[in-house]
Protein backbone atom coordinates (compact mmCIF):
# COMPACT_ATOMS: atom_id res chain seq x y z
CA UNK A 1 0.00 0.00 0.00
CA UNK A 2 3.06 2.02 0.85
CA UNK A 3 3.89 1.75 -2.44
CA UNK A 4 0.80 2.99 -3.67
CA UNK A 5 0.12 6.32 -2.21
CA UNK A 6 3.51 7.42 -3.78
CA UNK A 7 3.90 5.69 -7.26
CA UNK A 8 5.53 8.84 -8.84
CA UNK A 9 8.62 8.35 -6.06
CA UNK A 10 8.96 4.84 -6.93
CA UNK A 11 9.13 4.92 -10.83
CA UNK A 12 11.49 7.76 -10.61
CA UNK A 13 14.01 5.55 -8.22
CA UNK A 14 13.64 2.79 -10.37
CA UNK A 15 14.54 4.86 -13.27
CA UNK A 16 17.42 5.90 -11.42
CA UNK A 17 18.60 2.24 -11.08
CA UNK A 18 17.96 1.60 -14.62
CA UNK A 19 20.09 4.43 -16.22
CA UNK A 20 22.36 5.17 -13.29
CA UNK A 21 25.48 2.93 -11.77
CA UNK A 22 23.50 0.75 -9.30
CA UNK A 23 23.44 3.56 -6.81
CA UNK A 24 19.80 2.09 -5.94
CA UNK A 25 20.48 -1.62 -5.94
CA UNK A 26 17.86 -1.91 -2.65
CA UNK A 27 15.05 -0.39 -4.47
CA UNK A 28 15.62 -2.62 -7.64
CA UNK A 29 15.74 -5.73 -5.55
CA UNK A 30 12.87 -4.59 -4.06
CA UNK A 31 11.08 -3.57 -7.15
CA UNK A 32 12.32 -7.04 -8.60
CA UNK A 33 10.36 -8.95 -5.75
CA UNK A 34 6.99 -6.36 -5.56
CA UNK A 35 3.97 -8.09 -7.10
CA UNK A 36 1.28 -6.41 -5.19
CA UNK A 37 -2.32 -6.29 -7.22
CA UNK A 38 -2.53 -1.99 -7.46
CA UNK A 39 0.99 -1.56 -8.39
CA UNK A 40 1.29 -5.04 -10.37
CA UNK A 41 1.65 -3.52 -13.44
CA UNK A 42 3.81 -0.57 -13.43
CA UNK A 43 6.24 -2.55 -11.04
CA UNK A 44 6.20 -5.55 -13.57
CA UNK A 45 7.20 -3.25 -16.27
CA UNK A 46 9.86 -2.05 -14.92
CA UNK A 47 11.34 -5.50 -13.45
CA UNK A 48 11.42 -6.21 -17.16
CA UNK A 49 13.02 -3.12 -18.46
CA UNK A 50 15.70 -3.43 -15.18
CA UNK A 51 16.34 -6.99 -15.61
CA UNK A 52 17.28 -6.63 -19.36
CA UNK A 53 19.37 -3.54 -18.69
CA UNK A 54 20.97 -5.94 -16.29
CA UNK A 55 21.93 -8.46 -18.44
CA UNK A 56 23.33 -6.09 -21.07
CA UNK A 57 25.28 -4.43 -19.12
CA UNK A 58 28.11 -7.67 -18.62
CA UNK A 59 27.84 -8.85 -22.39
CA UNK A 60 30.97 -8.15 -24.03
CA UNK A 61 30.57 -5.59 -26.37
CA UNK A 62 32.98 -6.74 -28.64
CA UNK A 63 31.72 -10.34 -30.12
CA UNK A 64 34.39 -12.42 -32.40
CA UNK A 65 32.76 -14.70 -35.23
CA UNK A 66 35.16 -17.46 -36.34
CA UNK A 67 34.59 -18.67 -39.84
CA UNK A 68 35.73 -22.09 -39.97
CA UNK A 69 38.42 -22.71 -42.43
CA UNK A 70 37.43 -24.41 -45.85
CA UNK A 71 39.35 -27.61 -46.21
CA UNK A 72 40.83 -28.50 -49.77
CA UNK A 73 37.50 -30.30 -51.15
CA UNK A 74 35.98 -27.43 -50.24
CA UNK A 75 37.88 -24.98 -51.89
CA UNK A 76 37.26 -24.77 -55.99
CA UNK A 77 41.44 -24.39 -56.42
CA UNK A 78 44.01 -25.34 -54.43
CA UNK A 79 47.45 -23.45 -54.88
CA UNK A 80 50.06 -26.30 -54.90
CA UNK A 81 54.06 -26.59 -56.19
CA UNK A 82 55.46 -29.21 -58.46
CA UNK A 83 58.73 -31.18 -57.38
CA UNK A 84 59.39 -32.85 -60.05
CA UNK A 85 58.88 -32.64 -63.39
CA UNK A 86 61.08 -35.36 -65.65
CA UNK A 87 60.79 -37.16 -69.12
CA UNK A 88 58.96 -41.19 -67.90
CA UNK A 89 59.75 -41.68 -71.38
CA UNK A 90 59.63 -40.68 -74.70
CA UNK A 91 56.62 -38.22 -74.94
CA UNK A 92 55.71 -38.33 -71.92
CA UNK A 93 56.23 -36.26 -68.29
CA UNK A 94 56.69 -37.43 -64.78
CA UNK A 95 55.33 -34.62 -62.76
CA UNK A 96 54.91 -34.78 -59.07
CA UNK A 97 52.55 -32.45 -56.81
CA UNK A 98 53.09 -31.52 -53.70
CA UNK A 99 49.63 -31.50 -52.35
CA UNK A 100 50.16 -30.37 -48.84
CA UNK A 101 48.24 -32.00 -45.12
CA UNK A 102 47.10 -35.21 -45.47
CA UNK A 103 45.96 -36.05 -41.63
CA UNK A 104 42.93 -33.91 -42.02
CA UNK A 105 39.37 -34.85 -43.03
CA UNK A 106 38.78 -32.96 -46.59
CA UNK A 107 42.55 -32.83 -47.60
CA UNK A 108 43.11 -33.61 -51.05
CA UNK A 109 44.87 -36.81 -49.84
CA UNK A 110 42.11 -37.99 -47.84
CA UNK A 111 39.93 -37.68 -50.46
CA UNK A 112 41.88 -39.56 -52.54
CA UNK A 113 40.73 -43.16 -51.84
CA UNK A 114 40.16 -45.14 -55.09
CA UNK A 115 42.42 -45.56 -58.32
CA UNK A 116 41.03 -43.65 -61.12
CA UNK A 117 40.04 -41.03 -59.54
CA UNK A 118 41.57 -37.32 -60.96
CA UNK A 119 41.88 -34.19 -60.63
CA UNK A 120 41.82 -30.92 -62.73
CA UNK A 121 44.77 -28.71 -63.07
CA UNK A 122 45.15 -25.52 -64.67
CA UNK A 123 47.67 -22.58 -65.17
CA UNK A 124 47.52 -19.16 -65.40
CA UNK A 125 49.17 -19.63 -69.22
CA UNK A 126 46.58 -22.62 -69.79
CA UNK A 127 43.37 -21.91 -71.83
CA UNK A 128 41.29 -23.82 -69.87
CA UNK A 129 42.17 -26.95 -67.13
CA UNK A 130 43.17 -30.47 -68.25
CA UNK A 131 41.83 -33.66 -66.22
CA UNK A 132 44.38 -35.91 -65.48
CA UNK A 133 44.37 -39.27 -63.63
CA UNK A 134 46.30 -39.68 -59.98
CA UNK A 135 49.21 -42.22 -61.06
CA UNK A 136 50.17 -43.04 -57.64
CA UNK A 137 48.43 -45.07 -54.98
CA UNK A 138 46.07 -43.61 -52.59
CA UNK A 139 48.70 -42.37 -49.86
CA UNK A 140 49.50 -40.01 -46.97
CA UNK A 141 52.28 -38.62 -48.03
CA UNK A 142 51.41 -35.42 -49.45
CA UNK A 143 52.00 -35.61 -52.93
CA UNK A 144 50.08 -36.99 -56.24
CA UNK A 145 52.11 -37.93 -58.97
CA UNK A 146 50.58 -38.02 -62.59
CA UNK A 147 51.76 -39.10 -66.71
CA UNK A 148 51.17 -36.84 -69.16
CA UNK A 149 51.25 -37.45 -73.18
CA UNK A 150 53.26 -34.61 -73.52
CA UNK A 151 51.06 -32.71 -76.77
CA UNK A 152 50.75 -29.21 -77.05
CA UNK A 153 46.97 -28.38 -75.40
CA UNK A 154 49.46 -29.22 -72.53
CA UNK A 155 52.76 -27.85 -72.87
CA UNK A 156 51.60 -25.09 -70.46
CA UNK A 157 52.30 -28.43 -67.95
CA UNK A 158 54.65 -30.20 -69.05
CA UNK A 159 57.18 -27.70 -69.34
CA UNK A 160 56.53 -25.43 -66.27
CA UNK A 161 59.52 -25.93 -64.22
CA UNK A 162 60.09 -27.70 -60.81
CA UNK A 163 58.81 -24.92 -57.94
CA UNK A 164 56.22 -23.93 -60.54
CA UNK A 165 52.69 -23.05 -58.94
CA UNK A 166 49.75 -24.65 -60.24
CA UNK A 167 45.99 -25.22 -58.91
CA UNK A 168 44.66 -28.20 -58.37
CA UNK A 169 40.49 -28.80 -58.20
CA UNK A 170 39.18 -31.60 -55.16
CA UNK A 171 39.42 -34.67 -55.99
CA UNK A 172 36.82 -36.05 -58.54
CA UNK A 173 35.33 -38.96 -60.27
CA UNK A 174 34.43 -42.63 -58.63
CA UNK A 175 37.52 -44.14 -59.76
CA UNK A 176 37.27 -47.98 -60.52
CA UNK A 177 34.35 -50.07 -58.74
CA UNK A 178 36.79 -52.24 -56.99
CA UNK A 179 34.49 -53.44 -54.49
CA UNK A 180 33.52 -55.72 -57.93
CA UNK A 181 37.09 -57.50 -57.14
CA UNK A 182 35.97 -58.27 -52.93
CA UNK A 183 36.79 -61.73 -52.76
CA UNK A 184 34.48 -61.52 -48.81
CA UNK A 185 31.14 -60.38 -49.77
CA UNK A 186 27.90 -60.76 -47.44
CA UNK A 187 26.22 -62.92 -48.75
CA UNK A 188 28.99 -65.00 -50.16
CA UNK A 189 30.05 -64.75 -53.53
CA UNK A 190 29.43 -68.60 -54.50
CA UNK A 191 33.07 -69.80 -55.10
CA UNK A 192 32.37 -70.56 -59.59
CA UNK A 193 31.67 -66.28 -59.35
CA UNK A 194 34.55 -65.26 -57.67
CA UNK A 195 36.74 -62.56 -58.94
CA UNK A 196 39.81 -64.84 -58.83
CA UNK A 197 41.20 -63.93 -62.18
CA UNK A 198 42.06 -60.41 -63.03
CA UNK A 199 42.82 -58.22 -66.02
CA UNK A 200 43.79 -55.24 -67.41
CA UNK A 201 44.00 -53.27 -70.44
CA UNK A 202 46.32 -49.75 -70.61
CA UNK A 203 47.69 -47.75 -73.45
CA UNK A 204 50.14 -45.08 -73.47
CA UNK A 205 49.19 -43.16 -70.44
CA UNK A 206 46.56 -44.62 -69.73
CA UNK A 207 48.74 -46.89 -67.44
CA UNK A 208 48.33 -44.31 -65.03
CA UNK A 209 45.42 -45.35 -62.71
CA UNK A 210 46.07 -49.31 -63.59
CA UNK A 211 49.43 -48.65 -62.14
CA UNK A 212 47.34 -47.11 -58.93
CA UNK A 213 45.16 -50.02 -58.90
CA UNK A 214 47.99 -52.65 -59.06
CA UNK A 215 49.95 -50.97 -56.06
CA UNK A 216 47.33 -49.59 -53.71
CA UNK A 217 46.94 -51.80 -50.91
CA UNK A 218 43.57 -50.93 -49.50
CA UNK A 219 41.37 -50.46 -52.56
CA UNK A 220 43.46 -52.47 -54.80
CA UNK A 221 43.78 -55.39 -57.19
CA UNK A 222 45.38 -56.69 -54.46
CA UNK A 223 47.86 -59.62 -56.98
CA UNK A 224 48.29 -62.00 -54.17
CA UNK A 225 45.31 -62.56 -53.58
CA UNK A 226 44.04 -63.93 -56.64
CA UNK A 227 44.67 -67.24 -59.13
CA UNK A 228 46.25 -64.96 -62.06
CA UNK A 229 46.68 -61.09 -62.79
CA UNK A 230 47.73 -59.96 -66.01
CA UNK A 231 48.33 -56.80 -67.79
CA UNK A 232 48.20 -56.22 -71.42
CA UNK A 233 50.16 -52.86 -71.69
CA UNK A 234 50.18 -51.31 -75.22
CA UNK A 235 52.72 -48.76 -76.84
CA UNK A 236 53.94 -48.03 -80.21
CA UNK A 237 57.71 -49.00 -79.17
CA UNK A 238 59.55 -49.67 -75.82
CA UNK A 239 60.68 -46.22 -75.97
CA UNK A 240 57.36 -44.76 -75.62
CA UNK A 241 56.35 -46.99 -72.87
CA UNK A 242 56.51 -45.28 -69.33
CA UNK A 243 56.61 -47.33 -65.90
CA UNK A 244 59.13 -50.04 -67.73
CA UNK A 245 61.21 -49.36 -64.46
CA UNK A 246 58.00 -50.90 -62.32
CA UNK A 247 57.78 -54.08 -63.98
CA UNK A 248 60.44 -56.14 -62.11
CA UNK A 249 57.76 -54.82 -59.10
CA UNK A 250 54.73 -55.76 -60.78
CA UNK A 251 56.10 -59.37 -61.47
CA UNK A 252 57.36 -59.83 -57.41
CA UNK A 253 53.61 -58.99 -56.37
CA UNK A 254 52.34 -61.61 -58.99
CA UNK A 255 51.08 -59.39 -62.01
CA UNK A 256 52.37 -61.02 -65.59
CA UNK A 257 53.28 -58.21 -67.40
CA UNK A 258 52.75 -58.29 -71.13
CA UNK A 259 53.78 -55.55 -73.39
CA UNK A 260 52.82 -54.97 -77.17
CA UNK A 261 54.11 -53.13 -79.40
CA UNK A 262 52.34 -51.53 -82.48
CA UNK A 263 55.37 -49.95 -84.69
CA UNK A 264 58.00 -52.28 -83.83
CA UNK A 265 60.24 -51.47 -86.19
CA UNK A 266 60.29 -47.78 -85.14
CA UNK A 267 62.13 -49.21 -81.83
CA UNK A 268 65.72 -48.13 -80.84
CA UNK A 269 66.43 -51.86 -80.46
CA UNK A 270 64.87 -55.12 -81.96
CA UNK A 271 61.68 -55.94 -80.37
CA UNK A 272 61.18 -59.53 -80.19
CA UNK A 273 58.14 -59.72 -77.97
CA UNK A 274 54.48 -59.30 -78.92
CA UNK A 275 53.17 -57.07 -81.66
CA UNK A 276 50.26 -55.15 -83.09
CA UNK A 277 47.34 -54.27 -80.35
CA UNK A 278 46.46 -55.61 -77.03
CA UNK A 279 42.79 -55.99 -77.61
CA UNK A 280 44.45 -58.39 -80.49
CA UNK A 281 46.48 -59.89 -77.97
CA UNK A 282 43.55 -60.32 -75.10
CA UNK A 283 41.57 -62.12 -78.33
CA UNK A 284 44.55 -64.77 -78.48
CA UNK A 285 45.07 -65.38 -75.76
CA UNK A 286 40.90 -65.40 -74.96
CA UNK A 287 39.67 -65.64 -71.00
CA UNK A 288 39.41 -69.13 -69.46
CA UNK A 289 37.07 -68.47 -67.04
CA UNK A 290 34.94 -65.64 -67.53
CA UNK A 291 32.34 -65.84 -65.19
CA UNK A 292 35.81 -65.45 -62.55
CA UNK A 293 37.22 -62.71 -64.60
CA UNK A 294 37.62 -58.79 -63.62
CA UNK A 295 39.03 -56.47 -66.42
CA UNK A 296 40.05 -53.24 -65.84
CA UNK A 297 40.10 -50.80 -69.06
CA UNK A 298 42.22 -47.30 -69.24
CA UNK A 299 42.99 -46.39 -73.18
CA UNK A 300 42.11 -45.14 -76.28
CA UNK A 301 38.46 -45.57 -77.34
CA UNK A 302 38.61 -48.45 -80.15
CA UNK A 303 40.85 -50.70 -77.71
CA UNK A 304 38.12 -50.41 -75.12
CA UNK A 305 34.97 -50.67 -76.94
CA UNK A 306 36.72 -53.77 -78.85
CA UNK A 307 37.65 -55.64 -75.27
CA UNK A 308 33.77 -54.56 -74.06
CA UNK A 309 32.91 -56.20 -77.09
CA UNK A 310 35.13 -59.41 -76.69
CA UNK A 311 34.04 -59.77 -72.57
CA UNK A 312 30.50 -59.78 -73.50
CA UNK A 313 31.35 -62.74 -76.04
CA UNK A 314 33.36 -64.67 -73.48
CA UNK A 315 30.93 -64.29 -71.27
CA UNK A 316 32.42 -61.67 -68.41
CA UNK A 317 29.72 -60.13 -66.52
CA UNK A 318 28.99 -56.48 -67.70
CA UNK A 319 29.33 -55.20 -63.62
CA UNK A 320 32.92 -56.94 -63.54
CA UNK A 321 34.15 -55.07 -67.06
CA UNK A 322 35.49 -51.61 -65.05
CA UNK A 323 35.94 -48.19 -66.27
CA UNK A 324 37.37 -44.88 -64.08
CA UNK A 325 34.77 -42.48 -65.23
Amino acid sequence: PSLNRDRGKWKAMAKAAFVGTGSCPSVLSALQGARCSSVGSTCSRWVRVSRGATQRSVRPRGRRTVQAQRTQQETPWNSVTIVENSEACEGHSYIVLKVGVTGEKGSLCDAYRVPGMYVQIRHADAEKPGFFAISCAPNIQGYFEFIIKQTESVEWFTELPVGSLVEVSPVQGKGFPMSKLDLLTYPETPEEQKPLDVICMATGSGIAPIRAAIESLLNGINPKQRRSTKLYYGARYPERMPYTDRFSLWKEDGVEVIPVMSRPDDAMQEWTGRTGYIQAALREDGIPNPKQTVVLLCGVKGMVEDVKAFCKEQGVPDDRVLLNF
